[in-house]
């Protein structure tokens, strides 16, 4: 007998999912509600725009997200029964929209994972009892504005809400550290050294809004984990192994391998991923970078760098922040302050003339809106088994289903699997396709 846990990418979900007649959608669902588990990245906030402590941060994550209530409940029909937080989202809307999120999730019974009243709640493990046992879930992010991170109480000072942060900072080697130094001089950046070897580059004035540098002997540059969250989070992985029968880790991140582009994870990232299996995780799901990413098989256990977005509806929020019209004036055909959302959302594609780096731009790589729910079953002795792909892809039209998953043409299907396939190869993952899926056998 195995135990099976179906996952997936991001889901920024804001509309009724159940009320639509649509096969495709319903055979999306069909795949987490026959799995033991379902899994999904929950990258919204559920709040009224006007309720109390409700403001639109100054920055975020490019959409302010907000959700209705009933999303859970959504979410519960669509088969999903735990999932992540931790994003550059999850402030869009401050500390009152956060704490109407965890409140709506409380009242379903719906375990969620990666943001609390501080940072030892942001990081604990949450748990799930099913039928294959106690599953717990770690969720933390990469990508986050500075002051989002959650911050850690102490004897004499309360923390802060938020996050759960995996920061990372920049190894380069001496002559470029002097060029970072001599542009933070020319653009008057403050730079300061912490330490042999440590720079701090911030704005002035902002002492704890700061990148790091290191001097490296590696001669390309090196993103590298924060020790302190690095050790943390596997801290908080290694509770939940001694708590729980299951163990997923997630991961949210759009950072990139510089050598590569945006379906290319960082190798700080890739060694994280191996250090969490190390650490008590069975199963990895890393997200955010919008396209696939690889598969690798580590140890017996799967890490998924990103399956892809299941679910997009963010083209068709309520309302947004002035913030949001006044980013891209020039591409917008009214005043800012006349605007709807959509009209912003429209504009936004046209929003940049070109892109240095990534090199393939925002976006960029095939099948961007293509995800694969993977259904990965495991032995009893919790190595994975066999892992099914089901491709699928995000609907464009009509604008009641944009953003919504079905199923794809059999040749689109092929497609997909082939190209996960290609980038999986050189991490030893094989993938072949078999009646209209990818199969992995472990």
């Amino acid at each position: 007998m195995t135990d099976s846990i179906a996952i997936s990418g991001d889901s920024i979900i804001n509309r009724r999912l159940s009320s639509l007649n649509d096969p495709g959608l319903n055979d999306i669902a069909e795949i987490f509600r026959s799995a033991d588990v379902g899994f999904t990245h929950f990258e919204t906030l559920i709040h009224d725009y006007n309720d109390d402590g409700v403001y639109a941060a100054a920055e975020a994550g490019g959409t302010w997200m907000r959700s209705p209530s009933f999303v859970v409940e959504e979410l519960q029909w669509l088969g999903i029964d735990v999932v992540s937080h931790a994003s550059n989202h999850a402030l869009d809307y401050g500390y009152g929209a956060l704490r109407r999120t965890w409140d709506a999730f409380d009242s379903a019974d719906f375990p969620i994972a990666g943001t609390g009243e501080d940072l030892s709640e942001a990081r604990e493990p949450v748990f799930l009892d099913t039928n294959i046992g106690r599953v717990a879930l770690v969720s933390m992010t990469t990508s986050f504005a500075p002051w989002s991170r959650a911050g850690a109480a102490r004897y004499d000072h309360r923390g802060r809400p938020g996050l759960n942060p995996l920061g990372f900072h920049h190894a380069v080697d001496k002559p470029t550290l002097e060029r970072i130094k001599s542009l933070a001089e020319q653009l008057g950046l403050w730079i300061t050294e912490l330490r042999d070897g440590e720079w701090a580059l911030h704005p002035p004035g902002l002492h704890n809004t700061l990148t790091k540098f290191y001097e490296s002997d590696h001669k390309k540059p090196q993103m590298i984990a924060d020790e302190r969250d690095r050790e943390g989070n596997l801290r908080a992985i290694r509770s939940a192994a001694r708590q729980a029968d299951f163990v997923i880790t997630h991961l949210h991140t759009h950072a990139w391998d510089p050598d590569g582009g945006l379906a290319d994870p960082p190798a700080f990232v890739q060694q994280f991923a191996r250090d969490c299996i190390d650490a008590g995780t069975d199963l990895f799901v890393g997200q955010g970078s919008h396209v696939l990413r690889p598969i690798e098989i580590y140890d017996g256990k799967p890490i998924f760098y990103d399956p892809g977005d299941l679910i997009m509806t963010n083209n068709t929020v309520d309302r947004l922040p002035m913030e949001f019209y006044e980013r891209f004036p020039h591409t917008l055909d009214v005043d800012p302050h006349l605007a709807s959302p959509s009209d912003g959302q429209a504009a936004r594609p046209t929003a940049y003339k070109r892109a240095i780096s990534p090199p393939d731009g925002y976006l960029g790589p095939p099948f961007g809106r293509r995800p694969v729910v993977p259904v990965c079953e495991f032995t009893d002795e919790g190595r994975v088994q066999t892992i099914t792909l089901h491709p699928a892809r995000l609907q464009d039209e009509p604008i009641s289903h944009s953003g919504i998953p079905t199923k794809p043409s059999v040749a689109e299907a092929e497609a997909i699997i082939e190209y996960i396939s290609t980038i999986s190869e050189p991490f030893g993952t094989n993938v072949c396709f078999e009646d209209g899926t990818g199969v992995i056998n472990a």
